[in-house]
């Protein structure tokens, strides 16, 4: 039988295995953590200093694709910024494509650019997946979240992407995501008729309290401090603000056996929920990928993991002790 990416990891994780014989299947890599919005929920939108700001430079990426071309499945190019500011985007792109032909690469994008021959060079590129968030299917609505953006130019920029995707006969997925808060879930109806006019996927999310102290706090403190933004129909909300509970209660985390998160500056850090340059457990460019991945911060983060007594020395650990990850 074939063993898939995600069973070899549950199946390693289940044996207790903290010393791993395989690498990452799953790898997010942050272009850059610098954005030209202000959400106020995301800690690089709210200008938090815990993380040094800038853009990963080509040779790094190339660095990084290159030891893990045999095992990664998916490139999640996104994380604490807006990807499509850094200016090498598109190269990266068709630089993993030409090393791993058959590697699933996703890119989330708040689509607030005016540059239409970057937009066609992400096209033409083969990404795979390009993931727009946009929260509302009016101005009021998606501006307040959203802080800085421009909802006709989203809109504007989407119609071109599904022009481009005919002229080059794209595969690309293009998925509006619209996150659900208290303040749009009026307009979910809207969004979804929207959507289908422009030919475009809607995924509608779960809104995520300020995603720093998600892991770093117990989920109560957050649901209590950031209920105003939590939507009342409870089939779109991943809170009960009632109760100051999350509706899905998470006892485990299989992260540190499946996938890893790299920094624009090389930090490698064990899940994309991570926020912090003191959190890193080693950086890309002053040791190998399979160095770090079995070394004594991620042996001991999966150790905190199985065991629940174990201290908490890692993000791993607090996580764990605050409920984990719930989303």
């Amino acid at each position: 039988m074939l063993i898939t990416d995600k069973r070899k990891a549950k199946l390693f994780k289940s044996l207790r295995v903290v010393m791993l014989p395989y690498l990452p299947f799953t790898l997010g890599i942050e272009t850059g953590n610098i954005c030209n919005l202000r959400c106020p929920l995301c800690p690089t939108g709210a200008q938090d200093t815990s993380m040094r700001r800038g853009f990963m430079d080509l040779v790094t990426f190339k660095n990084i694709i290159g030891q893990f071309k045999d095992s990664v499945s998916t490139l999640n190019l996104y994380s604490w910024g807006e990807p499509l500011l850094n200016p090498e985007l598109v190269e990266m792109v068709k630089y993993a494509k030409k090393i791993k032909r058959n590697l699933r690469i996703i890119t989330s994008t708040n689509l607030n650019v005016k540059n239409n021959s970057l937009l066609e060079g992400l096209i033409s590129s083969e990404i795979d997946e390009i993931i727009v968030s946009c929260d509302g299917a009016s101005r009021e609505a998606y501006s307040k979240y959203r802080v800085g953006g421009d909802y006709d130019l989203v809109i504007k920029n989407m119609s071109f992407l599904k022009e481009l995707q005919k002229k080059y006969n794209s595969k690309t997925q293009i998925i509006w995501n619209f996150l659900v808060f208290r303040h749009n879930e009026h307009e979910i109806e809207a969004a979804k008729n929207k959507a289908h006019s422009l030919g475009v996927e809607l995924r509608l999310g779960k809104m995520r309290t300020f995603m720093k102290d998600e892991i770093l706090k117990p989920h109560k403190e957050s649901i209590e401090r950031y209920k105003e933004w939590i939507p009342d129909n409870q089939n779109y909300s991943a809170y009960d603000k009632e109760k100051n509970i999350t509706r899905i209660k998470i006892k485990t985390c299989r992260k540190p056996w499946q996938e890893i998160s790299i920094n624009w500056n090389g930090e490698v850090l064990p899940c994309c929920a991570v926020y912090g340059d003191e959190f890193s457990f080693g950086n890309i460019k002053e040791g190998s990928i399979k160095a770090i991945w079995n070394n004594s911060k991620y042996s001991a983060a999966r150790r905190e993991i199985l065991n629940s007594n174990k201290p908490a020395s890692t993000i791993c650990g607090i996580c764990r002790d605050n409920g984990f990850m719930h989303m």
